[in-house]
């Protein structure tokens, strides 16, 4: 789910890392996503990867489909609860710590995809660009590469509480505390705060400093063919059947290195 940071930014910890578990365990699909990979890697026998790999929502399924997918992230909390979850599934799968800013392997890739909006997690658009040219250099010619985008919502309003139990005695609970909008850059930024609570009692809390870039269908265009990217489609809401409609809750952008 990580794939930069930088040093003013708060990524991922080990509460957020929990989290991100509860709320989107292994195998969830979010809006038909999992379904929508299996359909679209199907066939694929070279190697994919998958930056921002997080905890493994995505990459356990596609495993399971005999697939042969490599995973990176940023967060250590992440790949640790990754690589439990290939062992509770009997699953072997190389993850280790990168950032896709800066991780490149020449023609390595047949497919690699950045799903639920990580894309967008990047600092800033000279960002964005660096790392969507080192998936270009890492893909084979013909290679394809997939990322999900949401749709701008320049929300600046507090959010609300939101809680998880994890086992009879631990409460994980979420709250956005603040958020701002920078429309020169267009980035909105939350500060996150996450606490654990065991027997009704505050043991750990963490703050999460986190930005989301805003993009538009065409601009996204625009820098893919920048990195270098042909024949970019665009699909809404993991429908590769249908036109993209105005009303869509991510964007699902399918480019192919020439």
């Amino acid at each position: 789910m990580t794939g930069s940071a930088r040093s003013s930014d708060w990524g991922y910890g080990e509460l957020s890392a929990r989290v991100y578990e509860l709320d989107k365990p292994v195998g969830r699909s979010l809006n038909g996503d999992v379904e929508f990979y299996t359909r679209r890697l199907a066939g694929i026998t070279g190697e994919i990867l998958e930056p921002a790999v997080g905890t493994g929502r995505m990459l356990v399924p596609l495993l399971q489909q005999g697939l042969r997918v490599t995973g990176f992230d940023t967060s250590e909390h992440m790949l640790r609860i990754c690589r439990a979850n290939l062992a509770a599934a009997g699953l072997e799968a190389r993850v280790f710590t990168a950032d896709m800013t800066e991780y490149a392997k020449p023609g390595a890739y047949e497919a690699i995809l950045v799903p639920t909006g990580s894309i967008i997690l990047l600092p800033d658009r000279a960002a964005t660009v660096r790392a969507l040219r080192r998936m270009h250099e890492s893909l084979r010619p013909g290679g394809r590469l997939f990322v999900d985008v949401p749709p701008p919502r320049l929300l600046t309003g507090p959010g609300g509480l939101r809680h998880w139990q994890d086992g009879e005695s631990e409460l994980l609970t979420l709250q956005t505390m603040h958020i701002d909008l920078d429309e020169v850059a267009q980035r909105v930024v939350r500060w996150l705060r996450y606490e654990l609570w065991r027997d009704g009692r505050l043991v750990d809390t963490q703050l999460q400093n986190s930005g989301m870039l805003c993009f538009g269908v065409q601009e996204f265009r625009h820098l893919l063919r920048e990195a270098g990217f042909t024949d970019a489609a665009v699909y809404g809401d993991y429908d590769e059947t249908a036109a993209l409609a105005a009303n869509a809750s991510t964007w699902n952008f399918e480019a192919v290195k020439a």
